[in-house]
């Protein structure tokens, strides 16, 4: 019985640890495909900036452009796949792995012109564009994050290692290009420039900084990896001197990204929290909310809510306030607009009713004001939600009758009034075409539109 046990234990499989060893080696081992030269010749070529280069990048400026102008994800996409720029910034990472002082000289100063140049270009399109309105494709660029870093190191890393193999051929270089999006950052910046939008600008060129460094910084490190000829003898302390600049710089570059990331996340689960609250507190019978607004910054925390029909009690909004706290929304101010049409029949309406003897007739001319406000409650309701669409530069907008007195007559005339907050300074065209809008909408003859701070 023990022979047999023995036998047994003996022709169980056993593993072979070097084999696995080198098993999972040739799987993730990337230095067997590389080819050094190819590598070091292809990237030098891409640094050239002259004649073809500049024109290029010029309309691959016109047309990042135009796509964020019209908010046109697929026009985007395709100045991403014709920009040259990535060609200087893996130059410049390639030139620091290898300590090519030369090259790396040449990498800068090629990507500062093509950098410069990309925003006086896009900065003289949207100077003389029509369309002024900050689309949501350009919005998206001017608040950059960590997951910004993350991208444009995943990128450039998957650009150095698709770049370094002997077989060129991969679908990898247009992705990273459309990943690291270096491209729409550079003429968001020029639109912050053109629109005078200092946050635009600072935004969107921190956005190209450290796409751009990022994938440098990724291409430095797997040229190390791969372990290519150094062209520059430099000493080991010198060598960790210039390891450790590196490091602070990235460093410095990443931390406001934790805190915008941050903010991101507070401003989302702020508005998250808030709809929920919405939802589940404002469901009256006689009431309907008509909009909700949020605002969430560092200093205050506000949710505007704006109900139509019958007013609520202060019993109720005690009760509401106190209903903050279950959804995580503790020190944000509740501001609610109680929006009623019988708020807007004046004294002259009052003196023309009371004037009438006929308690029926009194009945009659007060259902036929009530008719006549509901109608237009729906059609300022229904202009509320068309002008979120139709006009995402505006931050809130409040409606009411202004009682315009005549000083020669002594006549009064009402005039709809409307009270708009935009996200940023509107230009003639917008509001002209926002009046022309609600002319329409609710079927005005005039309007008064103004602006509030």
């Amino acid at each position: 019985m023990s022979n047999k046990k023995k036998q047994n234990q003996s022709t169980e499989p056993v593993i072979d640890k070097k084999n696995f060893y080198n098993f999972m080696k040739s799987i993730f081992y990337l230095s067997a495909d590389t080819d050094e030269q190819g590598t070091v010749e292809s990237i030098s070529r891409s640094i050239e900036f002259k004649g073809i280069g500049i024109w290029t990048l010029i309309f691959a400026v016109f047309i990042a452009s135009l796509g964020l102008n019209t908010n046109s994800t697929a026009v985007i996409i395709g100045a991403m796949l014709i920009s040259p720029l990535m060609g200087p910034i893996m130059g410049a990472g390639l030139s620091l792995g290898i300590y090519d002082f030369d090259l790396l000289k040449k990498s800068l100063r090629n990507l500062s012109i093509m950098t410069l140049i990309s925003i006086i270009t896009s900065f003289l399109f949207f100077l003389i564009s029509p369309l002024s309105d900050a689309q949501s494709e350009i919005l998206a660029r001017t608040y950059p994050t960590v997951y910004d870093v993350l991208i444009a190191i995943f990128g450039g890393a998957t650009g150095i290692i698709a770049g370094s193999r002997k077989d060129k051929i991969s679908n990898a270089i247009p992705g990273v290009a459309i990943a690291t999006a270096l491209m729409p950052p550079l003429c968001t910046a020029g639109y912050g420039i053109a629109s005078g939008n200092l946050k635009y600008f600072m935004g969107a060129f921190y956005l190209y900084i450290i796409n751009s460094f990022f994938i440098g910084l990724s291409t430095f490190i797997f040229v190390k990896l791969f372990q290519f000829k150094k062209k520059t003898y430099i000493e080991k302390s010198a060598e960790k001197k210039f390891h450790r600049y590196i490091l602070i710089i990235s460093i410095g570059l990443i931390f406001p990204s934790f805190f915008m990331a941050y903010d991101i996340i507070s401003q989302s689960t702020f508005k998250k929290n808030a709809n929920k609250y919405i939802e589940n507190n404002f469901n009256f019978e006689k009431s309907k909310v008509i909009n909700r607004n949020y605002i969430y910054t560092s200093s205050k925390k506000v949710i505007e809510v704006t109900i139509i029909g019958e007013p609520l009690s202060e019993n109720m909004k005690s009760h509401l306030n106190l209903q903050l706290e279950n959804y995580d929304l503790k020190g944000a101010d509740l501001k609610i607009i109680q929006y009623t049409g019988m708020d807007r029949i004046n004294s002259q309406d009052m003196n023309s009713i009371e004037s009438v003897k006929s308690k029926d007739e009194k009945i009659l001319i007060l259902q036929n004001q009530l008719k006549d406000l509901t109608d237009k409650d729906r059609l300022i309701a229904r202009a509320v939600r068309e002008v979120n669409i139709l006009f995402p530069s505006i931050e809130s907008i409040s409606f009411g009758d202004l009682v315009v007195h005549s000083v020669k007559d002594f006549s009064s005339t009402k005039k709809i009034t409307v009270l708009v907050k935009w996200k940023y300074r509107a230009s003639v065209v917008d509001r002209k075409r926002l009046e022309l809008f609600l002319k329409s909408r609710l079927e005005a003859e005039t309007i008064q539109v103004m602006d509030v701070e």
